[in-house]
């Protein structure tokens, strides 16, 4: 069957002129030329030429030459070279992406696969914080007004545990100013993450978990807790009046909106002998004596919260110099503070 072919907006004009002449709509139309409402439609939008039965059909409706647009008749299988054109494209896109995949394969980082470690536990409760894992990415968002050293100690950490470098990336949009970012490009290590545990997307959706590798593990476990405490926690000062005295405390607070994180925690500082606070969406340690245990015991990578802590002894008994002068042991206990007061060398 020959198909006409008219210049570009002419078919449509053409179709609605036979229209308004006949007083139809377009339904009316199609059943008066015989067709599926949808094969108008297509024509309409100039999605396929007319066919050659159905042009000669809407002629026999015009009385004026002069209101038939300007056409041509094309042949029989007239798109059969173009189709085949099209079609050897595609089979060439194809076989294209298929090499630059096979490409990117060969070409993945490597990295090293380290054993359960205390480090990686710390390294988990870092991305169970404020991490994030997408299809080819690791990425830890950071407040860089406060995490500014504590993303170099990450991307440090992640060079010695997967042998691999870890930008850190500073946002200069006004939107994202306060931005800090260490981003990892590998499937290799997503993988890798995967299989120990951790998911993808959104882990307050999928009310994401510690891994039982770490969670069978007290070490373990309180090597995750530092991570979690030191990206999701903070330390915060609190006012108050007890028995008509003033009173200035300091507690440890731990927020996130998945629940299993805050079992977790809860049930990790019960484990350690501390009395933590389990509420909707947050874990809390209030006395003075606990923070300051927690501070020896497990201690603080980001050093933000050991200035806090710093900082409240300084308020409090207006000194701090005979403060422990660096940040308590990754793994084992040291010595605790000595200073005015007796919380200090509990």
């Amino acid at each position: 069957m020959f198909r006409i072919r008219f210049e570009k907006q002419s078919q449509f004009d053409f179709l609605n002129n036979i229209r308004k002449r006949l007083e139809f709509n377009w339904s009316q139309l199609a059943k008066f030329l015989g067709v599926h409402p949808r094969s108008l439609s297509d024509w309409k939008t100039e999605k396929y030429t007319l066919p050659e039965e159905v042009f000669k059909k809407c002629t026999k409706i015009v009385k004026r030459k002069s209101d038939i647009p300007s056409y041509e008749v094309l042949p029989n299988f007239w798109n059969t070279k173009e189709a085949g054109r099209k079609g050897a494209l595609a089979v060439k896109n194809t076989c294209r992406s298929r090499r630059l995949n096979l490409r990117k394969e060969i070409l993945r980082k490597k990295i090293f696969k380290p054993r359960e470690t205390y480090q990686l536990a710390e390294f988990f409760g870092i991305l169970l914080g404020d991490g994030g894992i997408t299809d080819n990415q690791v990425i830890i968002s950071l407040n860089r007004k406060y995490n500014k050293d504590y993303s170099i100690f990450i991307s440090k950490m992640i060079r010695k545990l997967f042998k691999i470098k870890a930008p850190v990336y500073y946002y200069h949009t006004r939107s994202h100013k306060n931005n800090i970012t260490v981003t990892i490009s590998s499937k290799n290590l997503v993988e890798f993450l995967l299989l120990k545990g951790l998911k993808k997307g959104n882990k307050v959706r999928q009310q994401v978990g510690v891994p039982l590798w770490i969670q069978n593990n007290i070490q373990f476990s309180k090597s995750c807790l530092k991570g979690l405490i030191d990206t999701d926690g903070g330390i915060y000062y609190h006012r108050h009046q007890s028995q008509g005295y003033k009173c200035f405390n300091i507690g440890l607070c731990f927020t996130n909106k998945s629940v299993p994180i805050l079992i977790f925690i809860q049930r990790t500082l019960e484990q350690l002998g501390f009395i933590p606070k389990l509420n909707k969406r947050s874990v809390n340690l209030y006395r003075e004596q606990e923070v300051c245990r927690y501070a020896r015991e497990i201690g603080f990578s980001n050093s933000y919260h050991f200035g806090r802590l710093k900082e409240f002894f300084k308020m409090k008994y207006g000194e701090v110099s005979r403060m422990v002068r660096h940040m308590p042991g990754k793994h084992e206990p040291r010595k605790g503070f000595a200073g005015s007061s007796p919380v200090l060398s509990a």
